[in-house]
């Protein structure tokens, strides 16, 4: 019998579960996913019971299949020396959360580079500097100590969007990202965080009645948008945030021109494109699952760094492609229709990546607020992002960056602004996803060169296929559901659309 891997993560949100043979990952499982909770936190043996057993029958395995076990430290729920798991007991392999965010980012295949870990904090605390050379990784600064790591973010998302800890550190995070563009930089405003930053660089795990007060800021969280000194402060928070990180990160960059970048705060597109757009670094890298919904999968990445691993599409696949009805599908897109869109294996991480989106043409605002507002139920300010074909970016936006994991955004220019105004955000810029021939998303890479073909810009109106507070979906069951409940005006399953019928 081969190798057979599990990797197991409760952690404090966003719990996983990852299996590998000796060649390479099988499955990796979000919990959020399956039961349909968004960023869920397992906590009982028997709901992690459930995750594995829908991975292994996912692979057709059972428990008895399994040759080796890692197990998260942070948050695990086994006893210390053992796990018993669907009833078999096993001796596990501990391991650690920001070697779990490194391995995330091997992929990257550097030889020698920069990683920098940056998240809310863990058992190894919140934000680290490690080089990499060949096969060897090494400590080199511990950052706890600064000022601006993930802790800060997410009390200003307590202050800002969610007063809920847990609800301001999870989702809370990329919609202050998002509402920051709105508003203006205040030197009072950054007094008072500079006065306080000791108080907001911590876990409020209790709370930030305290702050609201310092801060003058209502107990209305209702619509934050609205509230000019709330707008003010997340921009005044985030551009000191950003660039505050880039200094940091400036002091490294003599060992290497290549950086990764991994954890939570990895998701800040704007910092990730700030380190490559000023020429810090050649090179930046971040995975498609930089959170901890990723902490399983980069257990096995770090103790396996040759596993073949087939970033985005890793998670579950239901149905079969027939005729893909391209004629369609560009019918339905110049008729105006935002398209639910299921296609193959799932993307893991935050971002939809093409399989599991709501898509249509950005070419008018209301295209825009009818995707985020009236088909997904979202807030008024939150961008909606922009599919592009890689060799058509440099045409439609200033900044040439390789996105294919949508970790990155770049300054439109005139044109889009002109011609795809839906995915441009009110800071000039746009959230992308670049995609080539070989990003294994074959139809809608044939749907954009339809579109470039007919004389139309090759950028799609990309959207998680989820609605507001829902994960986003897994299985076709799950896509009919989430379809049913938008006011998408029509749903796609592996290239064929949906009227209704039997798809499994």
């Amino acid at each position: 019998m081969g190798k057979l891997i599990l990797s197991i993560s409760f952690c404090y949100h966003d719990s996983c579960i990852t299996l590998a043979n000796e060649k390479e990952i099988l499955i990796h499982l979000e919990a959020e996913r399956i039961f349909r909770e968004k960023h869920k936190r397992i906590t009982t043996i028997e709901e992690m019971d459930y995750l594995i057993q829908k991975g292994l029958e996912y692979i057709n395995k059972n428990i008895d299949d399994i040759t080796e076990v890692f197990v998260s430290k942070w948050e695990n729920k086994y006893e210390k020396d053992y796990a018993v798991i669907l009833g078999k007991r096993f001796k596990y392999k501990l391991s650690e959360h920001h070697k779990n965010h490194i391995g995330v980012v091997l992929p990257s295949n550097y030889e020698k580079c920069v990683i920098y870990v940056s998240d809310g904090g863990s058992e190894d605390g919140t934000t680290k500097v490690y080089y990499k050379d060949k096969d060897n990784i090494y400590l080199k600064d511990d950052l706890d100590d600064v000022d601006f790591t993930g802790m800060f973010y997410g009390t200003m998302a307590q202050l800002i969007i969610d007063p809920d800890f847990d609800k301001a550190h999870t989702s809370g995070v990329g919609k202050m990202m998002g509402l920051s563009s709105f508003g203006k930089y205040n030197k009072e405003l950054e007094k008072l965080i500079l006065d306080n930053i000791k108080d907001i660089n911590k876990l409020n795990l209790d709370g930030v009645d305290y702050l609201l007060k310092i801060f003058n800021l209502s107990n209305d969280y209702s619509k934050p948008w609205n509230d000019k000194r709330r707008v003010d402060l997340a921009t005044t928070a985030n551009t000191l945030w950003v660039n505050n990180n880039v200094e940091y990160l400036k002091k490294y960059n003599d060992y290497s021109k290549n950086i990764c970048m991994t954890g939570g705060c990895a998701l800040n597109i704007l910092l990730n494109s700030k380190l490559k757009e000023d020429n810090i670094y050649k090179n930046v890298y971040t995975s498609p699952i930089v959170t901890d919904a990723g902490q399983s999968l980069g257990a096995i990445l770090y103790n396996y760094p040759n596993i073949k691993v087939n970033y985005p599409f890793m998670g579950r696949e239901f149905g079969k492609y027939e005729s893909i009805e391209y004629n369609n599908i560009i019918d339905d897109l110049l008729a105006g229709k935002i398209i639910a869109w299921y296609e193959g294996k799932s993307e893991i991480g935050a971002r939809a990546l093409g399989h599991r989106s709501f898509i249509g043409l950005p070419n008018s605002i209301d295209m825009r607020r009818k995707l985020s507002e009236r088909v997904k139920g979202r807030e008024p300010y939150r961008p909606v992002a922009a599919i592009v074909l890689e060799e058509d970016m440099e045409k439609y936006f200033e900044n040439k960056i390789k996105s294919p994991y949508m970790t990155f955004c770049s300054r439109a220019r005139k044109i889009t602004k002109e011609l795809a105004p839906a995915i441009v955000h009110v800071d000039g810029t746009t959230r992308l996803q670049t995609m080539n021939e070989k990003d294994n998303n074959s139809i809608l890479y044939n749907v954009l060169n339809e579109l470039k073909s007919n004389g139309i810009p090759p950028i799609l109106m990309n959207s998680s296929l989820n609605i507001m507070n829902e994960p986003i979906v897994d299985s076709i069951e799950d896509a009919i559901k989430t379809f049913s409940k938008s006011n998408a005006d029509v749903l796609y399953i592996n290239g064929k659309k949906w009227g209704g019928f039997e798809c499994l």
